[in-house]
């Protein structure tokens, strides 16, 4: 039913393409663009299939659960079906417009960079960080990026060890017993630590998440190098106001669990 609905829909535009062939166009736009969600407008742009077939398709792939869609007007690829890919990165189910997501926007449009949140994740053998939201506005230049990057390197943006990068080094150097090199007691200086980020060329600035006295994550501001050695100070304090944002609501929220247990 939803194939023949998709074919009926994309059969009256686009000459010189199959109706199929409209659909495996969208879906490789949106693998293209990267993980996340992307607006209607340029998923429109970036396939060059009409807007009434662009938007038909991906209302069917939303109603066969291999999209994901958000109010107003964005689309991506589900979770379940992203993360059968090696190259995928996580992004989560998160309740619209909630707190991480509205910081983590703000954050790209206040920078004109790309913003991520990550996680702290201790309990594996080697501790990490896991990517949980971003956001790269108008970045088409990271999407370039991302998409020619090989496997590896979307790997490691979605998951590394913490001394690998600015955001893994951020939690590390406050986690109870962290070592006391002079890095170390520089990043926890400072408040925040700039390294390249697993994408060649792209640099990561990173200020830790609290959750009361314990780090819970990082939040990161990525651009490429001349940019980032520039305004690093800028990037530095609108990094660290959203984090210190996010980090109140994050006791509000505990507190209210305390209250009503």
């Amino acid at each position: 039913m939803i194939e023949s609905d998709v074919v009926a829909a994309t059969g009256l535009a686009d000459d010189g393409m199959t109706a199929h062939s409209r659909v495996y166009l969208v879906l490789q736009t949106l693998n293209r663009m990267g993980p996340g969600l992307h607006p209607l407008r340029r998923i429109i742009d970036e396939s060059g299939v009409t807007k009434s077939t662009v938007h038909r398709i991906l209302r069917a792939g939303v109603a066969a659960k291999h999209l994901v869609y958000r109010a107003p007007g964005r689309y991506g690829v589900a979770t379940d079906v992203a993360n059968h890919r090696p190259d995928a990165s996580v992004h989560l189910n998160l309740a619209h417009n909630s707190a991480l997501e509205r910081e983590t926007t703000a954050l790209q449009r206040q920078t004109a960079q790309v913003a991520m949140a990550f996680g702290a994740v201790l309990i594996d053998d080697t501790p990490g960080r896991l990517m949980l939201n971003h956001s790269y506005g108008r970045r088409s230049d990271f999407q370039a990026a991302f998409s020619h990057a090989s496997v590896d390197i979307r790997v490691a943006l979605r998951y590394s060890p913490l001394h690998a990068d600015a955001a893994g080094l951020v939690i590390l150097s406050h986690l109870d017993g962290a070592s006391q090199s002079h890095v170390m007691r520089e990043i926890r200086s400072e408040g925040y630590v700039l390294t390249p980020s697993p994408l060649p060329d792209w640099l990561m600035l990173a200020v830790p998440l609290w959750r009361g006295q314990t780090v819970t994550g990082a939040l990161s501001v990525v651009g490429l190098r001349p940019q980032m050695q520039r305004n690093r100070s800028e990037y530095a304090s609108a990094a660290l106001a959203s984090a210190a944002r996010l980090s109140h609501r994050c006791e509000l929220a505990s507190g209210q669990m305390r209250l009503a247990g």
